[in-house]
């Protein structure tokens, strides 16, 4: 179980401490937050310094259908074309040219993997859908020709609502199954902008753990899951390789409005913990209140027990001393930490299942518990996403089987 550091904008040394801590196992690299100078010499620092994180570069080429996406870098690199519309995907030879082109771009990055260039997909059964697997293929035949020999992981981006569209999902998962690649990286473009470790829907839910345990599990396919978060642990207990999260919400969460539209900007963020316990990110204000209301067991047994704890035992009121860049470390530290404290380094499918469904249920125990203590939550860090994850896992577990 690895976590990747998702890039986003202006990383400055947060990275380099996140890998320094333990708490990330690799990196994938965006090329739209960054000048390609910069991203080469963030590369060279990752080599040197170091060598055994993994390092994924997403090319972000479904970009490149938006006419009015913020592409921010992405224009200034050599393998990106600019915008294009549907008619640029008539002919294979265009297909082979995109696709050539990204991965000669992440073979000079030095990457470990290479990730084939996508668009994103509103149903299963769009034209989008064939345009994604003829890159893939591409991607592997080109790799072939060239005799590339690194991995390929076949790059596909989907919304959430795609998900509810079990027979599509299913037809699709048939489709990808037989492609000649090492794993997928997969994104999930959700509805919901508001940071919170939520899915719309239960069935949703249920099929993307399918699409996951599917791929990984049953085919044996590496997976990987960008801007997963805290719910990834649900994709970890299904079989997936690694997650990613970021340290902005918008790198935490893939949305269209966030990450490829126009932005009217906004507040900065609040900050936050991350409660392992609790199984969700918490303003440090609401961290204040439970130690103010609650008994002193109470309160620690809500904390994710990382490094950074030790800020929160420091001062009189958690929130003393606390910043957004302690913050951000100590988000990583405690999804690291939980891979193994909730899964206990089992390989067991069903084993795994059960100790997240156990985790489910001391969230919503000690939840319940904060509440007899009028212990207040805002709606992104209240007991709202539990019911759906245990019901997803539920329905996951009758179609599974396990």
């Amino acid at each position: 179980m690895k976590l990747f550091i998702q890039q986003g904008y202006g990383k400055g040394n947060k990275i380099h401490q996140a890998l320094s801590n333990g708490s990330g196992d690799g990196v994938i690299l965006s090329p739209r937050d960054d000048t390609e100078d910069n991203l080469r010499l963030f590369r060279n620092d990752l080599l040197n310094d170091y060598h055994t994180a993994e390092v994924l570069l997403d090319p972000q080429f479904y970009y490149t259908t938006y006419m009015d996406g913020t592409t921010k870098n992405l224009t200034d690199y050599t393998y990106y074309p600019g915008h294009l519309t549907m008619s640029s995907f008539r002919s294979i030879r265009d297909i082979q040219r995109y696709a050539e082109e990204t991965i000669d771009f992440q073979v000079s990055m030095g990457v470990d993997y290479i990730l084939s260039p996508t668009l994103l997909i509103n149903s299963f059964s769009d034209r989008q859908t064939q345009i994604c697997l003829s890159l893939a293929e591409e991607t592997k035949n080109i790799m072939l020709m060239k005799e590339i020999k690194k991995p390929l992981l076949a790059s596909l981006i989907f919304t959430e609502s795609a998900l509810n569209e079990t027979d599509r999902v299913n037809e699709f998962l048939n489709e990808i199954s037989v492609l000649e690649v090492e794993g997928f990286y997969l994104t999930v473009a959700r509805n919901n902008k508001d940071y919170n470790q939520n899915f719309d829907s239960d069935h949703g839910l249920s099929n993307l753990l399918y699409f996951i345990y599917s791929l990984s599990e049953i085919n044996e396919f590496k997976v990987v899951i960008g801007y997963a978060d805290i719910i990834g642990l649900l994709y970890l207990c299904v079989g997936a390789y690694g997650i990613g999260t970021g340290w902005h919400n918008s790198s935490r969460k893939f949305t269209v409005q966030q990450r490829i539209l126009p932005s009217t900007g906004g507040r900065l963020p609040r900050e936050r913990y991350t409660s392992i316990p609790l199984l969700n990110s918490l303003l440090v204000s609401e961290l204040d209140s439970i130690a103010a209301n609650a008994p002193q067991n109470l309160f620690q047994s809500v904390l994710s027990n990382t490094g950074e704890d030790r800020i929160i035992y420091a001062g009189s009121n958690p929130s003393d001393g606390w910043s957004r860049a302690l913050s951000h470390q100590q988000h990583w530290s405690a999804i690291k930490q939980s891979m193994v404290d909730i899964f206990q380094n089992s390989i067991d499918i069903t084993a795994r299942l059960n100790y997240m469904e156990e985790a489910i249920s001391n969230a919503e125990s000690l939840y319940t518990m904060l509440e007899r203590y009028a212990v207040q939550f805002e709606r992104a860090s209240s007991k709202s996403h539990l019911n759906t994850w245990q019901s997803a896992i539920r329905i996951f577990r009758s179609i599974a089987n396990v």
